[in-house]
């Protein structure tokens, strides 16, 4: 009975830990979300990157979500394999720096946290306010999950149970280096596992010798995790990351191979403690650094582009989905048209994407393809039409026709969006090239910023699509109010900027305001499935959502 209330409080402890963990990182995202992606997209310089992604990594606390945003910016030539590498060094040096804070005895500080925390969430309706509480909940919840942990290590000083798993990781110190690995991998957090393997030495529940091979395993399964988010990207997104994983992997088993021999045993690692080494540990991988471009260039011929890949994916979007066999069954039909709605939502993403690469990057749009995009956009609404009118209404149950409505009336403001894309969005963009002109700089910022908010509502759009959660269509309409609040600031600005006379605001004017109108048209037309969702849910009112609490 005592083991198992023993491993119903270690698996609450870690649950409540990598909630904790997430909760911060989602958080501090969603508020800051867009501007990280600037950031990573301006970085050139390998010292740079790496600086970034320490800051970034201390703020998401997880490098293995730096990892992954900057596998997402790789794609296209946004990012450079070398960069890349540069930035996840850095970011992994600073989760080290987050487990090294998060390791002090802070239980003083939980109950303020959570406080402060739930007054931001809970009575205030502003979207950043309630993150900010999300933030200091999240970071409260973490102190208290390495408290429950400590509780319940601590008795187990005296029992047989961890003395023999003690025994068994100090005579095998391969077992002990892939247990890290392998915990760090499925917990998909090495700042949760090392936490919890500095909590369990600290408990004196495993001893420093263990302790240390554990966490140079847990270095090797977290750099593990992002290459296993990315296996499904394309070749240029996964150079960063498999770099990474080999690099660290490497002198992650050369460390724990000099240690097991006793190579460095005239150094005091009590003195230094568990999560120091892991700092330390990190700080010396920062020697690659200078040599980021020789390898990047070597992992560029070991794993080159694969362009007919590329190609079938591009045809795959392109071919209807709408299964005639599906229209037997009411079940398979609504199936059918979701799949199809789901193309066209990537199909306009894609469309968007390109476009707005001029405001946020500079990179000129295809615009024949654009163009041709759009014309499969409309013909694929034209389908998706036709074949709503050949389903039988009576093998439908009213929910079911209820679905079916809302995809066929989504499908319809894609092409919308599709239209607001080539007929506004690239004009403006072709106006600007063809004339020479140019945004001021703050006018441009302030697109750039708008440009940047729009396409992470559309991804949290399409995600909907999929999901039909109701919390995600909340959080979508907050972000499209949010978005209507940006485009709302930056028409007053530019009008100021007009009052003063300034002059590359006077010479495009016209095609600031028109931007800033297309955009916000554009979001409102692509989070249009929100609507659906949260009315079937009874969270509308007569025009607006309805507040919590």
């Amino acid at each position: 009975m005592a083991l198992l209330d023993f491993l119903v409080s270690i698996f609450g402890a870690t649950m409540l830990l990598l909630f904790a963990v997430r909760l911060v990182q989602n958080s501090i995202e969603r508020v800051k979300g867009p501007e990280f992606r600037r950031l990573l997209t301006q970085t050139r310089s390998p010292y740079r990157g790496a600086a970034v992604g320490f800051v970034l990594a201390i703020l998401l606390q997880s490098s293995a979500a730096v990892a992954v945003l900057t596998s997402g910016f790789s794609v296209g030539g946004a990012l450079s394999a070398a960069t890349g590498l540069a930035i996840i060094l850095g970011a992994d040096l600073g989760s080290a720096i987050v487990v090294r804070m998060l390791s002090l005895d802070l239980h003083w500080l939980a109950p303020i946290l959570l406080g402060i925390g739930g007054w931001l969430y809970l009575k205030f309706s502003a979207r950043n306010i309630r993150q900010v509480g999300g933030i200091l909940l999240g970071i409260a919840l973490i102190i208290v999950a390495l408290g429950m942990l400590r509780a319940t290590i601590e008795p187990l000083q005296s029992s047989d149970l961890l003395p023999a798993i003690e025994s068994s990781l100090a005579a095998d110190p391969v077992l002990a280096f892939v247990l890290g690995a392998v915990l760090a991998f499925v917990m998909h957090s090495s700042v949760a596992a090392i936490l919890m393997f500095g909590v369990a030495v600290s408990a004196g529940a495993l001893s420093l010798d263990v302790g240390i091979v554990l966490v140079l395993g847990a270095n090797l399964g977290g750099a593990l995790v992002p290459l296993w988010i990315t296996r499904t990207m394309p070749i240029e997104a996964r150079r960063a990351v498999t770099l990474n994983v080999v690099l660290r992997g490497l002198t992650a088993a050369t460390f724990a191979l000099i240690f097991a021999r006793g190579w460095l045993a005239n150094i005091d690692f009590a003195q230094i403690g568990l999560i120091g080494i892991h700092v330390y540990f990190n700080v010396v991988l920062l020697i690659y650094l200078p040599f980021v471009g020789l390898v990047a260039k070597l992992a560029t011929r070991l794993m080159p582009e694969q362009l007919h890949n590329q190609n079938s994916e591009r045809s795959m979007l392109e071919r209807s989905l709408l299964d005639e066999q599906a229209l037997k069954s009411a079940s398979t039909t609504i199936i059918s048209l979701r799949r199809e709605v789901v193309r066209v939502t990537q199909l306009t993403e894609q469309m968007t994407k390109e476009v707005l690469t001029w405001f946020t990057m500079g990179t000129a749009p295809d615009a024949e393809l654009l163009k041709r995009d759009a014309r499969l956009v409309h013909n694929a609404g034209q389908a998706i039409r036709q074949y709503v009118t050949r389903i039988s209404a009576e093998k439908l149950s009213k929910s079911e026709f209820k679905r079916m409505r809302d995809l066929a009336d989504y499908a319809l403001s894609l092409e919308a969006a599709a239209d607001i894309v080539v007929q506004r969005l690239l004009n403006v963009v072709e106006t600007c090239r063809n004339e020479k002109l140019r945004f001021s700089d703050n006018g441009r910022k302030e697109i750039q910023s708008i440009a940047e908010q729009l396409l992470q509502n559309m991804s949290k759009s399409y995600d909907l699509l999929v999901t039909d959660d109701v919390e995600a269509a909340r959080e979508l309409f907050r972000d499209k109010d949010e978005l209507g609040a940006l485009v709302g600031r930056s028409r007053k600005r530019h009008l100021m900027r007009l009052k003063d006379g300034l002059e590359t605001s006077v010479a495009t004017s016209e095609l600031h305001l028109e931007c800033l109108s297309a955009m916000k048209e554009l979001n409102a037309r692509t989070v249009a499935n929100a609507y659906p969702i949260l009315k079937r849910e009874g969270q509308l009112l007569q025009s607006r959502l309805i507040l919590e609490g």
